[in-house]
């Protein structure tokens, strides 16, 4: 992945913030044992820096260690397909736990994910660089993970305003969701703005430069808005508290 160090700055605040909210995430999990914490843990690191470290990893050390090149890209592979997979069961078990037609297809979703991996395997894990079915079939799974999950975070957190004007809700979870959904549908987008450029001119998208632009955009959002709502500075959770009692 080329570009320059401007570009770098949004991709490695998505990659440390990423890094820091999922092994939080995993370690609440390992107190709590709730199944939330573990999906949403293991989402992040997933899509985010584990998957996405080693794909950029394994691309980088193609030419000088190409025997090094399937390991990686395999575990990189895997990591994505994890973290696609929890996402999805994430958004079916917390926002529509009884729905037995979106569990239908977050199963089916969770197949197609699975044999793509495996036919991506048989191939030697090319599919990144000949953008062949199994990575078009894995983008979209993965956009539709973020974008949905942010289309679920932004409606619970218009619920919750209406409560928190009659002072039913608490204002900092109230604004958690709120950054959960923006830093969700951040992610989302700038997933959807590589897909599409790579459909549209058949160039990966780490070779266009302004989808890297927008990438890199995308994921310091994204950033931004996992840190403020799983790590808050207390000045802004003091901030967030107060606004809310001033409109009230």
């Amino acid at each position: 992945m080329q570009g320059s160090p401007l570009l770098a700055v949004g991709f490695l605040a998505f990659f440390v913030v990423a890094l820091v909210v999922g092994v939080r995430l995993l370690l609440l999990w390992g107190r709590t044992r709730e199944l939330p914490e573990l999906l949403i843990g293991l989402g992040v690191l997933g899509i985010g820096p584990v998957g996405f470290g080693l794909l950029v990893v394994a691309q980088e050390s193609q030419a000088s260690l190409p025997g090094l090149r399937l390991t990686l890209m395999g575990a990189g592979t895997l990591a994505v397909v994890v973290g696609v997979a929890c996402k999805l069961v994430f958004n079916w078990r917390v926002y529509h736990p009884e729905s037995r037609r979106i569990a239908f297809l977050v199963y089916a979703g969770i197949v197609l994910l699975g044999v793509f991996f495996l036919r991506d395997a048989l191939g030697g894990f090319l599919g990144y660089e000949r953008m062949d079915p199994a990575f078009y079939a894995r983008s979209f799974l993965q956009v539709l993970a973020l974008l949905w999950g942010s289309g679920e975070a932004l409606h619970y957190w218009s619920r919750m305003r209406r409560r928190l004007r009659l002072g039913l809700a608490d204002p900092v979870v109230c604004n958690r969701f709120l950054l959960w959904g923006l830093g969700a549908g951040a992610a989302g987008l700038g997933s959807l703005v590589g897909v599409l450029a790579q459909v549209a001119s058949g160039i990966p998208h780490g070779e266009i430069p302004w989808v890297l632009a927008s990438s890199s955009a995308h994921g310091l959002a994204a950033a931004v808005c996992m840190w403020l709502a799983f790590v808050p500075p207390a000045a802004y959770t003091r901030y967030v508290a107060s606004r809310s009692s001033a409109e009230a």
